[in-house]
């Protein structure tokens, strides 16, 4: 994959709830034809049609009518099929490429598509990945109503990173709660451990500690490697971890929607 997703403007935490391939999600890269500037990366169910994607195509750069080169009753899965494969969109004279990177396995909670970095504006407007997503979606994205307060004011700080593809994922709504964590008093530790939780949450593996670094970076601290994150926030984690009792990645994410609502 390539290393600009890691330097994109704006990011939504990666989604890999499951081991299994009932269905796969394809993270691709639509970029504007001639400009290495403007690009968005998506995650869509392999299933989608290339009607449906002329139609997210369209909502991730904010055009309408949006045409594609590949028959419209095509599923993208039969268009990209290897990693490295593209197809091509157009809106009049404005040419976007889509090159599929990866493939995931996907939850049945996953959106249908997402867009989870982008750089660069096309037209007048600012990329806004918040408002792409709720494009998407088809409706504003009102997930924070069962999360404690201390994490609903994190989010809205970490202006960089759009956490309701997350939520949605997690459903983290009405339930057991866990309180008592973190147990640090300071904003920056308490900041850590949050960063930590929602990267852990994201069950995106080796992808997990740029998760929490570049969420930290979002909030505005200094550039901090995973070690002195998680050194800031080490007793709330010793904690976390003789809860979990020896839980896997995805078992932990009930420990984890249960810390999230307190």
């Amino acid at each position: 994959m390539s290393s600009t997703l890691y330097r994109s403007d704006h990011l939504a935490p990666v989604i890999r709830l499951a081991d299994r391939r009932a269905c796969a999600t394809l993270l691709v890269r639509v970029g504007l034809v001639s400009d290495e500037v403007v690009y968005r990366w998506v995650g869509i169910d392999e299933s989608t049609t290339i009607a449906e994607c002329c139609r997210v195509v369209g909502e991730v750069f904010g055009v309408h009518d949006v045409g594609a080169d590949a028959a419209q009753e095509q599923l993208l899965a039969d268009v990209l099929p290897t990693v490295g494969d593209s197809t091509h969109f157009s809106k009049g004279l404005w040419s976007f490429e889509m090159q599929l990177a990866d493939i995931y396995p996907r939850d049945e909670s996953t959106p249908p598509s997402v867009c989870v970095a982008g750089s660069g504006s096309f037209g007048s407007l600012p990329f806004d990945i918040a408002a792409v997503n709720a494009r998407l979606m088809g409706q504003p994205l009102a997930a924070t109503d069962g999360l404690r307060p201390e994490v609903r004011d994190l989010m809205a700080r970490a202006k960089n990173h759009d956490f309701a593809p997350l939520l949605q994922a997690l459903d983290v709504g009405a339930g057991a709660r866990l309180p008592g964590l973190p147990v640090e008093s300071d904003r920056r530790s308490r900041d850590a451990f949050w960063a930590v939780i929602l990267a852990n949450s994201c069950c995106a593996g080796s992808d997990t500690d740029v998760i929490a670094e570049g969420i930290m970076t979002s909030l505005g601290y200094e550039p901090l490697l995973i070690d002195d994150i998680t050194a800031l926030c080490t007793t709330s984690l010793t904690r976390l971890d003789e809860i979990g009792g020896g839980r896997s990645p995805v078992e932990m994410l009930d420990i984890y929607r249960q810390v999230l609502r307190g």
